[in-house]
């Protein structure tokens, strides 16, 4: 089966070195106004928009260690080639503030298909994980025997999403497929105690179709600015290492 969700490509470059996480959000947006009927007359989408837009909190503060939480905010800002990221469940609540600001929207429900449940899968995504879960996690999928072991029941998630609601999804993996590792350690700035960890290179794009006769997904890359196609079995490696993260839309 060959599934390919119409998009138009995006380049988050130069003006938002750190924005592949809005610029895929813009592929998404811009996707639905044909496909779904996404009414925009009152709001421009484009990533510069949704970077002005989404909720930041502050880069690592080189004394004190403090830092803004990606499970809550972009850390700094996507138009700083020093800022860092931000996680699935912010950019559903951007997704949600856009399309709902319009009446017009209300037949357009938005998902996170982010997988939480736990007996299920393994190394989930979790709220302010711990160095030793996250080091876990890349350990774990970096072995292709593992990797392998999991099937695809999760990828079966996406796949089944694009099919019935032929609409792409937002996903977390990493720049170019690149091996994650743990690079940053900070303490959160509205909760000091709290130890925070950035894997690099993380990265964020939109799955747009996936190609079963070649084994490769279908990937709208704000890093290359083109449509690509990458092999199946590393993008689910990377794609499982970054948690599993997943944020899209379907019709009620």
């Amino acid at each position: 089966m060959i599934v390919e969700i119409e998009t138009k490509a995006q380049n988050q470059y130069p003006l938002l070195p750190t924005g592949c996480e809005v610029t895929a959000t813009s592929i998404l947006l811009n996707s639905l106004i044909k496909s779904h009927n996404l009414n925009i007359s009152t709001y421009k989408i484009t990533n510069e928009s949704l970077a002005d837009k989404i909720i930041k909190e502050q880069d690592p503060d080189p004394i004190t260690n403090f830092c803004g939480n990606p499970y809550r905010a972009f850390i700094g800002s996507p138009y700083s080639k020093e800022s860092f990221g931000i996680f699935h469940k912010p950019i559903y609540n951007l997704i949600k503030e856009v399309i709902y600001q319009d009446n017009e929207n209300q037949h357009i429900e938005v998902i996170d298909l982010t997988q939480t449940n736990i007996n299920k899968f393994k190394y989930l995504i979790k709220q302010n994980e711990t160095k030793d879960y996250i080091e876990s996690r890349l350990n774990y999928f970096e072995n292709d025997d593992n990797n392998n072991n999991n099937g695809e029941e999760d990828f079966e998630i996406l796949k089944n999403h694009m099919i019935f609601n032929n609409a792409p999804i937002i996903i977390w993996m990493t720049l170019e497929l690149k091996e994650p590792k743990i690079t940053d350690e900070w303490f959160d700035i509205k909760n000091q105690s709290q130890p925070l960890y950035w894997v690099s290179p993380e990265h964020c794009a939109t799955l747009s179709g996936f190609d079963e006769i070649e084994n490769v997904v279908i990937i709208t890359d704000p890093h290359t600015g083109k449509i690509e196609k990458y092999p199946k079995n590393l993008f689910l490696k990377r794609w499982r290492q970054l948690g599993r993260q997943a944020v899209s839309v379907k019709l009620k």
